[in-house]
């Protein structure tokens, strides 16, 4: 009986621990899933729209289709962008967290570290923070790589003519996918 009493205090003591624990790996696997379902699906319809309509037509889902799908995997006060210090769209600039961020991916580069499953979270000013990496893929090469085919470049800049987001190398750091969730704060 004591062995008891004591397992359930020791519970209770540590309880508001690992709910807040508990809580904060929730918010990382489903921030995590929303950065996944916005990479698989701008991947998809960016597939689909090369096929059907080639590299320009895929400049236009990036443009048009990008935004929205952050826009609808923004709800439940979560809110889903891609960030970039070498950004296309200026509206992708990252503020002074994600720039951080980007920086210390960066830096894990330089050192030969591996980025590919690493995420950065945390929870400030009510707040929970995500970032995950997003590096250039054999597709984005058409677009963002050191080679870009004329004409290509013509619709690029007449979409983009402050462009910062060419000359990649395959498997280069691109952005981060940014993903923030306002936190209840708790009543008085």
């Amino acid at each position: 009986m004591l062995a008891l009493r004591t397992l359930i205090l020791f519970t209770a003591l540590l309880s508001p621990t690992l709910y807040a624990e508990t809580k904060s790996a929730n918010l990382e696997t489903q921030a995590a899933e929303r950065a996944a379902e916005f990479a698989t699906t701008l991947k998809s319809a960016l597939g689909a729209a090369i096929k059907q309509g080639g590299l320009v037509e895929g400049i236009n889902v990036c443009k048009m289709q990008a935004p929205a799908i952050a826009e609808s995997l923004s709800t439940d006060g979560w809110t889903v962008a891609r960030k970039s210090t070498k950004n296309r769209n200026q509206n992708n600039q990252p503020d002074d967290w994600e720039a951080e961020k980007i920086a210390q991916l960066l830096d894990m580069i330089r050192n030969t570290e591996s980025i590919d499953n690493v995420a950065f979270s945390t929870n400030k000013d009510g707040q929970f923070r995500f970032a995950k990496a997003i590096k250039i893929a054999p597709v984005c090469l058409n677009c963002h790589g050191q080679t870009i085919a004329p004409e290509v470049k013509q619709v690029l800049s007449e979409h983009y003519p402050n462009d910062l987001a060419t000359g990649y190398r395959l498997g280069d750091l691109r952005g981060i996918f940014s993903i923030t969730k306002t936190l209840e704060t708790p009543e008085p």
